[in-house]
């Protein structure tokens, strides 16, 4: 379990991004504020890795300057963004999933 810690945010949207594959996709496209951060989760039943980054530019254990943070199946990731738009994902195969929570 993640601890999110003690403040109380005010409002939080959730969601998933499905058919991650090979090529780097925004986990949502319309803005999606959030207070302290968006949690990503990796779907348990993933059979490959899902990398998180910063832009589109984002790699899947490629490039050692543009790889993102790996994520295997159940892995989360607190990512301190004020905005669940700003987050990139993609992964080593096709058929990726995760779940996002913002707050």
């Amino acid at each position: 379990m993640t601890r999110l810690g003690d403040d109380v945010v005010a409002r939080f949207d959730h969601g998933s991004k499905s058919s991650i594959g090979t090529s780097a996709v925004q986990l949502v496209a319309s803005s999606t504020p959030a207070t302290r951060g968006v949690l990503v989760r990796a779907a348990h039943d993933n059979t490959g890795t899902v990398y998180v980054g910063a832009s589109s530019s984002v790699t899947a254990n490629s490039s050692d300057a543009t790889d993102g943070l790996p994520l295997a199946a159940g892995d989360s990731l607190l990512v301190k963004v004020d905005d669940a738009n700003k987050v990139y994902l993609i992964a080593n195969t096709t058929g990726q999933k995760v779940f996002f929570l913002t707050v």
